[in-house]
């Protein structure tokens, strides 16, 4: 079967560290025929080392999308540029991976959902929570009912955004990141994967109450912000997302979930490590590789494309993630809880 002939536009750090090395696990699959960044040197250089001609490199996607031999494009662009592009993609008619959030605000996300039905095309949000190995896993242990029914779950994020800002390695060290032009800051940007976990492994979420302490820094609007879920199967959810703070203690209270008959613990996503402990004494620890989930994002999206498969990340399930962040927000603002199903 041919390899989808992609288009990738944005080669910044996320194309760099995790959309690229993906790719060039999948050659097989896909076939990079333009790239796109608004500075154009760095389209050239990173066409040159694709071996790509110097007329694939571009600087301008429309002329990009309207020009290159491209059935698919992978869009790796800032938060406030995703709905235009994703819109320009779609209306050019091209299969699309999408950046997540799907957009910064809702309205704008609902209207690509809509702009991608007319159009009939195949659109991927790269959430990669919902492909990260780790979560597939802990997803089957609850059905199969491992630790027998789910009840509630504790899961607590930290991060120093302030001292990652330093460091030009990192994502937070991104101007886009340190000066947050969109609602909801960092809650947006990262706390969105935290939601589209929990909507991964217990569906919907049915309510919610969120409380923050507010923050002067431009990255987010709460240092800390804290959050009960309650979800359509009846699972509770504690929330919590401290973005000024370092973990000092180990092990951190990381991602817990709480069963009738056991508990599954995940200190955090690179810890390599799901630790399944029951009623009756018995303690597991079960492997798994940290960091594919955009393997096996693309994987999906070529089987849609070629085989008809069904899309793990839809447009529609980003939205609800967005709607939950949104609902959060909403709900320390106006100090009520928030019903969203």
């Amino acid at each position: 079967m041919q390899p989808i002939k992609i288009g990738i536009i944005g080669l910044g750090k996320a194309w760099e560290q995790l959309h690229a090395p993906a790719f060039a696990k999948l050659t097989d699959k896909f076939k990079i025929m333009a790239v796109c960044d608004t500075n154009h040197e760095k389209a050239k250089t990173v066409a040159k080392s694709l071996d790509l001609p110097q007329d694939a490199a571009y600087n301008d996607y429309n002329k990009m999308l309207a020009e290159a031999d491209i059935e698919a494009v992978d869009t790796i662009v800032p938060i406030p540029e995703n709905y235009e592009c994703a819109k320009a993609v779609i209306q050019h008619g091209k299969h699309i991976i999408a950046e997540k959030p799907l957009a910064a605000d809702l309205q704008s996300a609902a209207e690509l959902i809509i702009l991608r039905e007319k159009a009939g095309i195949t659109m991927l949000v790269a959430e990669n929570s919902r492909y990260d190995e780790e979560n597939v896993i802990i997803k089957n242990l609850l059905e199969e009912r491992v630790i027998g029914n789910p009840v509630y779950f504790i899961d607590n994020n930290v991060t120093e955004f302030q001292k990652d800002m330093l460091d030009e390695t990192t994502f937070a060290s991104t101007p886009w990141r340190m000066d947050a032009d969109f609602k909801g800051g960092i809650f947006l940007d990262s706390g969105v994967h935290h939601v589209a976990r929990h909507r991964f492994l217990f569906g919907g979420v049915r309510t919610l109450y969120a409380i923050g302490r507010p923050s002067e820094v431009d990255f987010a609007p709460y240092s800390a912000l804290n959050a009960l879920l309650t979800f359509d199967n009846n699972v509770a959810g504690h929330y919590s997302f401290f973005v000024i703070g370092k973990e000092t203690q180990h092990p951190a209270v990381g991602f817990r979930i709480f069963g009738t008959h056991g508990e599954i613990y995940l200190e955090n996503k690179a810890s390599g490590i799901i630790h399944l402990t029951t009623k009756d004494g018995s303690n597991e620890k079960i492997s798994y590789t940290p960091n594919i989930g955009y393997l096996r994002e693309l994987k999906n999206f070529y089987d849609a494309i070629r085989n008809k498969k069904e899309i793990t990340s839809t447009p529609e399930k980003a939205l609800g993630d967005m709607e939950v962040i949104f609902g959060m927000l909403q709900s320390v603002e106006d100090d009520k809880r928030i019903r969203l199903t």
